[in-house]
């Protein structure tokens, strides 16, 4: 059974190519698993960075942000997924002038808030240091792209959660969650 096209704005042999290889898998949905194949091991891989690979982990967590509540992602949820991944890539690349797939941790700030995640200065220091890294104790820390690609779709989920519990997503909303709903989250991060 063939997978319907739906794409938005995207140009017909863009459009094209992401059927193509969507339909290597040979399935209607796939699972992280086709996901990560997809992202490293086709024409696709050659549309981000050449030093960056993405892991299972990746592969769960844009799944998680995009599919919410399933394990599988539908044709149309594939194609947003690569466009939130080639536009979180051109957001970084923008602050990779040497492109070696290392940021500066204010830069990855300015991503973020040029994102308009409304994170408190409090939780942006500690997103800094949850997704920074020194390469020796004298070297300053830096944000890789694979920690930015978790970053951004950990935020994601946070951020549709917030807006799904306090209705507007204001940081100084107050949203209550069930145990069950709260264990969930935390797993899925």
């Amino acid at each position: 059974m063939p997978v319907q096209k739906q794409i938005g704005d995207e140009s017909s042999s863009a459009n094209q190519f992401l059927q193509q290889i969507f339909e290597t898998r040979m399935k209607n949905e796939i699972d992280e698993n086709d996901l990560l194949y997809l992202l490293n091991h086709t024409e696709l891989s050659q549309t981000f960075d050449r030093n960056s690979t993405f892991n299972i982990d990746h592969s769960k967590l844009l799944i998680a942000a995009i599919a919410h509540s399933k394990n599988t992602l539908t044709y149309p949820e594939f194609v947003t997924v690569v466009n939130l991944l080639h536009s979180w890539r051109n957001l970084f690349r923008r602050h990779d002038l040497d492109r070696n797939g290392i940021i500066e941790p204010y830069a990855l700030v300015n991503i973020l808030n040029f994102l308009r995640f409304n994170l408190s200065p409090s939780i942006l220091e500690t997103v800094v240091k949850r997704y920074s890294t020194r390469a020796d104790e004298h070297s300053s820390p830096k944000v890789t792209f694979e920690h930015y690609i978790q970053v951004c779709a950990r935020l994601t989920i946070l951020n549709d959660l917030i807006h799904q519990k306090s209705g507007n997503g204001s940081p100084r909303s107050i949203c209550s969650f069930s145990i069950d709903e709260f264990m969930q989250l935390a797993l899925n991060l």
